[in-house]
């Protein structure tokens, strides 16, 4: 029929058709056709006579995808704003859209013609891969879940089985009033009406009431919960990607699905009290946390799928000996690969890092944020780095680390997804970026910029994020780290047995260009770590002014960098002689010896 007689779909609507059976629930859209609307019976997920999904619509993947994806980006605030347990560091709503927007992309990117069933693999996996914190993880093996039941054609009610079972046992130490009791409910609910006789649309609307009532219960069935007088905000995100289902069953567009709203009371009104004998809120919607972590580290595994099935329960176990909030989700691929993502909030990073390099596979996206880090006046701060020792500190500076390797593993080169990724982590609109950084792509990242700085090394990055930490509150921090970088002299690596000797012919070099460090930094490798302190009484000869920062690594070896700060208005530049270092052993990848200069970065911001 030609397109000038078969005119677009007007409306539509969940009714069961007449005369279909119980399990075959249609959507009835109005066709109009030679001028006269008439009902048009299409199956928005077909079952057979068992209720089993034959074929997962591809149509209501794309729109339900979409649609809890942009539910997630209007209510982010509103979750983030509530998010008080596992650690009150308001992200939850963020955390959730991030990662399944990792999954709306990659279904976004797939062909026309792609089944349903292979869409949701796909949303599934990306959103594994792009996960982000607690909430992000547990909702990329929710989805998991629903592919591989998908996959294996299981009724609609099992499909949300799986998920909730999938992801309950991906957390180590499962809480009741969270979004895995949300999950449990919906599921639970679905089953009743399964089991009732219903076909999915009813199946859908069931589950999602019944979710949101979960979500409105989390309230009274946790402590912490309770004392904040709010809502589980990853239960309201739940119920916010249900609610995307169901309302995705309901049209043939995302351009024509009503916007999926979180239609729940997430905070305890104004004057009401929490119920007797609830502990208090520690800190309120502030920066408490419920367990010792102070620093989350997230790590992806990616090795051969032979004894895949060990892999999880063997690292929720050992992570579990150095942190809390541990989720370990993923598995085999079924293409003879396995990927896991894991999460854990630990104030054991060596320990946790141990983990991650005994997971006997290739480690990415190593990822290390301190859950209570400073806001640098608007500006996020994204940090590469291969020293593990450094990176709890860099964390505590309030930046995203990305750690590259160091600590025993073999890790994947940074990407520039890794990059994006860390960005959207930090919270801000604008991201600093420290170390030997891919450029990444601020508009992909929805953030404002990415503005990389020149920072090669270690040595870089300590020195930019110290002055940024001490720098006055109306400092702009890209100039500032500009100026405080462009008089950094970096010198080595250098063994250990030559240290004072580079140190000597360091502030030598600065003396000739007519000036003297104010701030000496030394990083030494494990084995350096004595000759780095024996710097000291050196430096108090040779520079009585000037201040020495030591610092370890935490890398095999025996070598020691160094990082001269002079005066306001020194530049490296000024050093006209040989760099500290040539002939050297190199350093890691990304390392470079002798004196470095902004002029790069500056041209090119220019």
């Amino acid at each position: 029929m030609r397109s000038s007689v078969l005119k677009p779909y007007r409306r539509s609507a969940a009714v069961i058709a007449p005369g279909s059976p119980l399990t075959s629930v249609t959507v009835i859209r109005h066709t109009r056709v030679s001028g006269r609307w008439h009902p048009a019976p299409v199956p928005w997920m077909p079952t057979d006579a068992r209720g089993r999904v034959s074929d997962i619509d591809a149509g209501l993947v794309r729109r339900w995808v979409r649609g809890a994806t942009d539910a997630l980006r209007r209510e982010r605030a509103a979750l983030d704003h509530v998010n008080v347990f596992p650690v009150a560091d308001s992200d939850t709503g963020t955390n959730m859209y991030l990662t399944l927007r990792e999954g709306e992309r990659a279904v976004r990117t797939m062909p026309d013609d792609a089944a349903g069933a292979d869409l949701l693999g796909a949303c599934a996996r990306a959103a594994l891969l792009g996960a982000r914190g607690n909430s992000g993880v547990i909702l990329s093996e929710w989805l998991r879940g629903t592919a591989l039941a998908a996959r294996d054609g299981a009724t609609a009610a099992t499909i949300l089985e799986e998920a909730a079972r999938s992801a309950r046992a991906a957390v180590a130490s499962p809480a009741d009033g969270t979004i895995l009791t949300a999950a449990d409910a919906a599921a639970t609910a679905a089953r009743a009406t399964e089991d009732a006789g219903q076909g999915p649309a009813a199946i859908a609307r069931a589950a999602v009431g019944a979710a949101r009532e979960a979500a409105r219960a989390s309230m009274t069935e946790h402590p912490v919960l309770a004392a904040a007088g709010v809502l589980d905000a990853g239960a309201c995100g739940l119920v916010l990607v249900l609610g995307a289902f169901a309302e995705a069953a309901m049209s043939d567009s995302p351009g024509r699905m009503s916007p999926v709203s979180l239609d729940l009371v997430v905070e305890r009104p104004a004057g009401r009290q929490a119920a007797a004998g609830t502990p208090p809120a520690p800190g309120g919607h502030g920066r408490a946390r419920a367990g010792q972590g102070g620093l989350e580290l997230m790590f992806v595994v990616t090795r051969d799928a032979e004894g895949a099935g060990d892999v999880a329960p063997r690292l929720r176990s050992r992570l579990e000996e150095v942190g809390d909030s541990v989720v370990v989700v993923g598995g085999d691929t079924g293409a003879g690969s396995a990927v896991w993502q894991a999460h854990v909030h630990t104030d054991d990073l060596p320990a946790a890092l141990g983990v991650a390099a005994g997971a006997g596979g290739r480690l990415a996206q190593v990822h290390v944020r301190h859950l209570e880090a400073a806001d640098h006046r608007g500006h996020g701060v994204v940090a590469i780095t291969s020293a593990p020792a450094l990176a709890a500190d860099i964390a505590h500076a309030g930046a995203v680390v990305l750690l590259g390797g160091g600590f025993g593993a073999t890790v994947d080169a940074v990407s520039p997804q890794d990059v994006q990724r860390a960005a959207d982590s930090t919270g801000a609109c604008r991201v600093l970026v420290l170390g030997p950084a891919p450029r990444a792509d601020a508009a992909r990242a929805d953030l404002d910029e990415i503005t990389p700085l020149d920072t090669p090394t270690d040595v870089h990055v300590v020195v930019a994020l110290a002055a940024l930490g001490t720098a006055p509150e109306a400092a702009d921090p890209v100039a500032l780290m500009d100026a405080v970088l462009a008089g950094l002299y970096v010198a080595g690596p250098v063994p250990a047995g030559r240290a004072a000797t580079a140190l000597t012919e360091a502030v030598a070099r600065l003396a000739a260009a007519g000036t003297a460090p104010e701030v000496v930094t030394v990083l030494a490798d494990d084995d350096a770590t004595d000759a780095a302190a024996g710097l000291a009484p050196l430096l108090a000869r040779l520079a009585p002014s000037a201040e020495l920062v030591a610092l370890p690594t935490g890398r095999p070896g025996s070598e020691i960098r160094l990082g001269l700060e002079g005066p306001a208005g020194t530049t490296s530049s000024d050093i006209d002689a040989p760099p500290i270092g040539a002939g050297m052993p190199a350093g890691p990848p990304g390392e470079e010896t002798g004196a470095m200069t902004r002029d790069a970065v500056l041209r090119e911001r220019a």
